[in-house]
């Protein structure tokens, strides 16, 4: 039986912290200690340095470096993230914690700098670096040293035992998803992806997902990602006219798009009569991005998201502080400081075994943990398209009662096809049996 997530007020502690999240208190907020050619530029955000420095330390101390992209094509992000991480110090006032921020540039030179200098300054544990090309760059000395990174990356590639990621995958969504529709009886999906590797990816999550819940992927098919006409697709998939008996060979559709594209392949699978109820449209957290509230042939359709009370109690409270609003990745940098408050308690020689306790964390962004190849799984809500906008259908799970789930496990060998669409089954088969998702 796994035991229960360690609670704390928004952020994480380990076992021994009160669970007081009803009350939205926080502890005051410390004085910063800033350090640097230009703490005046650091503030506002255009130093010229490397890093800037917050230092909480008043004892023995646990060195985090965080790499961000503080300048270049990702700074917005980087800058956002680096403020949400601030704001998660002033919360935990943990004098343990001592947090280094090093500028990855937005580029692969300027992350193999970063993780060059967080390991002459001594780091225990690295955050970040954004994309995936930086996680890259840094592995090779991150394993060299020991040293463990939890990154936001949300490319499977670049993901391994010792560098981990709090990003949102595609591949939680899709389990998520795909466990939802089984269990309100849908038990025959198919699967509508763009032909690259990403489609690949979730094409096998999708199977693995089903699989593990006694389901089945009956039909996928693949469009180029820049297309906009689906019709010939659509018509092979559905047989090539309308169905009046649900007869299509799935009673649940996973389209993974958002804008108009979304739009343009659910319209045509609604003009062959592909809709509800026969059929449920199933999506990932892309959905979020669209206003689907007058796409009547997507009213009932679900998706994963993040809590929607949870991101807006980060927003208010980021707003409040910086007087914007935040990307949304700033909840993962919160809260990946809040999980290297709670590591800075543990032994740093089995850092990677407590990143990885199954049992997981809760943190501003609800609960989630990391799992030992890498990926990670957050409680998500389900949300339903209506009329009226985007309702709560289930909310997210307040822990996990289940072992790691498919995706987590890497998992090779036999793979049970679908009926493939738009693509060489045999290419389809070949790259499923690559995949590392």
């Amino acid at each position: 039986m796994i035991k229960k997530i360690f609670l704390t007020v928004m952020v994480i502690f380990l076992a021994g912290c009160a669970y007081v999240q009803q009350s939205g208190m926080f502890s005051s907020a410390p004085t910063y200690r800033y350090s640097g050619s230009a703490p005046a530029d650091t503030m506002s955000g255009t130093a010229q340095t490397d890093y800037s420095r917050v230092d909480l330390v008043n004892g023995e101390s646990f060195r985090v470096a965080m790499l961000l992209p503080l300048s270049g094509k990702a700074a917005d992000a980087g800058q956002t993230m680096k403020n949400a991480a601030m704001l998660a110090m002033g919360d935990l006032n943990n004098n343990r914690l001592e947090v280094q921020f090093y500028d990855t540039k937005s580029t692969s030179s300027g992350a193999r700098v970063a993780i060059e200098n967080a390991v002459n300054a001594g780091s225990h544990l690295v955050l970040g670096p954004l994309m995936s090309e930086e996680v890259a760059a840094v592995t090779q000395t991150a394993k060299n040293e020991n040293l463990p990174v939890i990154s936001f990356s949300t490319s499977p590639s670049v993901l391994q035992e010792g560098i981990y990621t709090l990003g949102l995958l595609n591949e939680e969504q899709i389990d998520r998803i795909v466990k939802y529709s089984v269990r309100q009886g849908r038990r025959r999906i198919a699967v509508v992806l763009p032909d690259n590797q990403s489609g690949i990816n979730m094409l096998k999550a999708a199977i693995n997902s089903a699989k593990s819940e006694g389901a089945s992927i009956t039909k996928a098919g693949f469009y180029r990602p820049e297309t906009m006409d689906f019709s010939s697709l659509v018509t092979s998939m559905i047989g090539g006219a309308k169905a009046t008996d649900g007869g299509f060979g799935f009673d649940a559709l996973l389209v993974p798009e958002y804008g108009n594209r979304l739009k343009s392949i659910t319209s045509m699978f609604s003009y062959y009569d592909v809709a509800a109820p026969d059929v449920l449209f199933l999506g990932t957290s892309v959905w979020a991005n669209s206003n689907l509230s007058k796409e009547t042939e997507l009213y009932g359709a679900v998706y994963p998201l993040m809590s929607a009370s949870r991101m807006e109690h980060f927003s208010k409270k980021y707003n409040e502080m910086f007087g914007q609003k935040p990307n949304p990745l700033g909840i993962f940098a919160y809260d990946s400081i809040a999980l290297a408050s709670a590591l800075s308690r543990k032994d740093h020689n089995y850092l990677n075994e407590e990143i990885t306790n199954l049992d997981g964390y809760f943190g501003m962004s609800g609960a989630f943990r990391i799992f030992a190849n890498g990926k990670n799984e957050h409680g998500l809500d389900i949300v339903k398209v209506t009329t009226s906008g985007p309702q709560i259908s289930e909310q997210a799970p307040q822990k996990f009662y289940s072992m790691n789930p498919s995706y987590s496990q890497n998992a090779g060998g036999y793979i049970d096809m679908p009926l493939i669409y738009g693509k060489s089954a045999q290419d389809v088969q070949n790259l499923l049996m690559q995949s590392t998702y």
